[in-house]
Protein backbone atom coordinates (compact mmCIF):
# COMPACT_ATOMS: atom_id res chain seq x y z
CA UNK A 1 0.00 0.00 0.00
CA UNK A 2 1.33 2.68 -0.81
CA UNK A 3 2.33 6.24 2.09
CA UNK A 4 -0.60 8.27 -0.25
CA UNK A 5 -3.61 5.73 0.33
CA UNK A 6 -2.11 4.58 4.01
CA UNK A 7 -2.46 8.40 5.18
CA UNK A 8 -5.70 8.62 2.89
CA UNK A 9 -6.88 5.55 5.14
CA UNK A 10 -6.00 6.72 8.72
CA UNK A 11 -8.14 10.04 7.77
CA UNK A 12 -10.84 7.84 6.77
CA UNK A 13 -10.81 5.73 10.12
CA UNK A 14 -10.33 8.66 12.12
CA UNK A 15 -13.05 10.40 10.75
CA UNK A 16 -15.54 7.56 11.08
CA UNK A 17 -14.64 7.17 14.67
CA UNK A 18 -15.30 10.80 15.25
CA UNK A 19 -18.55 9.74 13.59
CA UNK A 20 -19.34 6.91 15.47
CA UNK A 21 -18.37 8.55 19.11
CA UNK A 22 -20.19 11.80 18.17
CA UNK A 23 -23.90 10.17 16.34
CA UNK A 24 -23.09 6.34 17.31
CA UNK A 25 -22.19 2.99 15.07
CA UNK A 26 -25.54 3.33 13.30
CA UNK A 27 -24.61 6.33 11.42
CA UNK A 28 -21.29 4.74 10.17
CA UNK A 29 -22.92 1.92 9.21
CA UNK A 30 -25.58 3.99 7.29
CA UNK A 31 -22.74 6.48 5.85
CA UNK A 32 -21.14 3.33 4.22
CA UNK A 33 -24.41 1.67 3.41
CA UNK A 34 -25.43 5.04 1.19
CA UNK A 35 -21.56 5.19 -0.36
CA UNK A 36 -21.80 1.45 -1.94
CA UNK A 37 -26.11 2.31 -2.95
CA UNK A 38 -24.44 5.78 -4.76
CA UNK A 39 -21.44 3.58 -6.28
CA UNK A 40 -23.48 0.60 -7.60
CA UNK A 41 -26.03 2.53 -8.87
CA UNK A 42 -23.45 5.25 -10.99
CA UNK A 43 -20.84 2.85 -11.97
CA UNK A 44 -21.23 -0.01 -14.52
CA UNK A 45 -20.15 -2.55 -13.30
CA UNK A 46 -17.43 -4.87 -15.68
CA UNK A 47 -17.40 -1.51 -17.88
CA UNK A 48 -13.87 -1.06 -17.20
CA UNK A 49 -11.78 -2.18 -20.67
CA UNK A 50 -8.24 -1.97 -21.48
CA UNK A 51 -7.84 -0.29 -25.07
CA UNK A 52 -4.56 -0.33 -27.35
CA UNK A 53 -4.12 3.39 -25.84
CA UNK A 54 -4.89 2.99 -23.11
CA UNK A 55 -8.40 2.33 -21.11
CA UNK A 56 -12.08 3.30 -20.77
CA UNK A 57 -15.03 2.62 -17.98
CA UNK A 58 -18.85 3.96 -18.42
CA UNK A 59 -20.95 5.30 -15.57
CA UNK A 60 -25.02 4.77 -15.71
CA UNK A 61 -25.86 8.35 -14.73
CA UNK A 62 -29.39 7.35 -12.99
CA UNK A 63 -32.16 9.60 -13.51
CA UNK A 64 -31.76 12.77 -11.24
CA UNK A 65 -28.16 12.77 -10.77
CA UNK A 66 -27.35 15.99 -12.68
CA UNK A 67 -24.77 18.11 -12.48
CA UNK A 68 -22.46 20.73 -13.84
CA UNK A 69 -18.70 19.71 -13.37
CA UNK A 70 -15.63 22.76 -14.19
CA UNK A 71 -12.87 19.81 -13.95
CA UNK A 72 -12.45 16.25 -13.93
CA UNK A 73 -9.47 14.01 -12.94
CA UNK A 74 -8.63 10.81 -13.34
CA UNK A 75 -6.00 8.99 -11.18
CA UNK A 76 -4.58 5.48 -11.66
CA UNK A 77 -3.46 3.27 -8.26
CA UNK A 78 -2.67 7.03 -6.98
CA UNK A 79 -1.28 8.77 -10.08
CA UNK A 80 -2.79 11.57 -11.88
CA UNK A 81 -3.43 11.21 -15.12
CA UNK A 82 -2.84 14.58 -17.73
CA UNK A 83 -6.17 15.72 -18.51
CA UNK A 84 -5.11 15.91 -22.04
CA UNK A 85 -5.20 12.32 -22.49
CA UNK A 86 -8.28 11.97 -20.82
CA UNK A 87 -11.82 12.07 -22.77
CA UNK A 88 -15.60 12.14 -21.45
CA UNK A 89 -18.46 11.87 -23.83
CA UNK A 90 -21.77 12.40 -22.45
CA UNK A 91 -23.33 9.32 -24.00
CA UNK A 92 -23.04 7.38 -27.31
CA UNK A 93 -22.93 9.24 -30.82
CA UNK A 94 -21.54 12.54 -28.75
CA UNK A 95 -18.18 14.27 -29.39
CA UNK A 96 -15.47 13.47 -27.04
CA UNK A 97 -13.90 16.20 -24.85
CA UNK A 98 -10.90 16.46 -23.49
CA UNK A 99 -10.77 17.18 -19.53
CA UNK A 100 -8.12 20.02 -20.42
CA UNK A 101 -11.30 21.78 -22.15
CA UNK A 102 -13.28 21.73 -18.92
CA UNK A 103 -13.40 25.38 -16.97
CA UNK A 104 -15.76 27.48 -15.26
CA UNK A 105 -17.14 28.59 -18.63
CA UNK A 106 -17.00 25.55 -20.36
CA UNK A 107 -18.69 22.59 -17.61
CA UNK A 108 -19.47 19.18 -18.41
CA UNK A 109 -23.13 19.46 -17.83
CA UNK A 110 -24.80 15.96 -17.15
CA UNK A 111 -27.93 15.20 -17.82
CA UNK A 112 -30.25 12.52 -15.77
CA UNK A 113 -30.49 9.48 -17.19
CA UNK A 114 -27.70 9.97 -20.16
CA UNK A 115 -24.49 7.93 -19.51
CA UNK A 116 -21.00 9.11 -18.87
CA UNK A 117 -18.15 7.04 -20.95
CA UNK A 118 -14.50 7.76 -20.23
CA UNK A 119 -11.62 7.02 -21.85
CA UNK A 120 -7.84 7.67 -21.33
CA UNK A 121 -4.57 7.65 -23.24
CA UNK A 122 -2.58 6.06 -20.30
CA UNK A 123 -1.70 2.14 -19.43
CA UNK A 124 -2.96 0.37 -16.74
CA UNK A 125 -1.06 -1.55 -14.85
CA UNK A 126 0.03 -4.74 -16.14
CA UNK A 127 -0.41 -6.89 -13.74
CA UNK A 128 -3.28 -9.53 -13.11
CA UNK A 129 -6.19 -8.44 -10.55
CA UNK A 130 -7.90 -5.34 -10.09
CA UNK A 131 -6.74 -1.51 -10.84
CA UNK A 132 -8.13 1.30 -8.39
CA UNK A 133 -9.60 4.31 -10.38
CA UNK A 134 -10.57 7.48 -8.58
CA UNK A 135 -12.65 9.82 -10.85
CA UNK A 136 -12.95 13.79 -9.43
CA UNK A 137 -15.16 15.96 -10.70
CA UNK A 138 -15.07 19.66 -9.86
CA UNK A 139 -18.51 20.61 -9.26
CA UNK A 140 -19.44 24.46 -9.96
CA UNK A 141 -22.02 23.91 -6.98
CA UNK A 142 -21.75 22.22 -3.61
CA UNK A 143 -20.05 20.42 -2.51
CA UNK A 144 -17.02 21.66 -3.95
CA UNK A 145 -15.53 18.13 -4.88
CA UNK A 146 -17.19 15.22 -5.89
CA UNK A 147 -15.52 11.80 -6.48
CA UNK A 148 -15.90 7.82 -7.47
CA UNK A 149 -13.55 5.08 -6.80
CA UNK A 150 -13.67 1.87 -8.47
CA UNK A 151 -11.37 -1.10 -8.26
CA UNK A 152 -12.45 -3.67 -11.09
CA UNK A 153 -10.06 -6.50 -12.54
CA UNK A 154 -9.62 -4.39 -16.39
CA UNK A 155 -11.34 -6.20 -18.94
CA UNK A 156 -9.10 -7.07 -22.59
CA UNK A 157 -11.32 -5.01 -24.97
CA UNK A 158 -10.47 -2.76 -28.21
CA UNK A 159 -10.90 0.70 -29.54
CA UNK A 160 -14.62 2.07 -29.62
Amino acid sequence: MSAHRFGSLLRLIGEAIHLEVDFGSHSVEALAWIAETVNASVYVPDSLTRTPTGFRFSLANPPLRIGAFSGLRLRVEGTVVPPEVVRVRLGDGRPWRTSSELGPDRSLDLEAGNGIELEADWPLPPTPGPVTIRLELQSVAIPPLVWLELQETPREGSAA
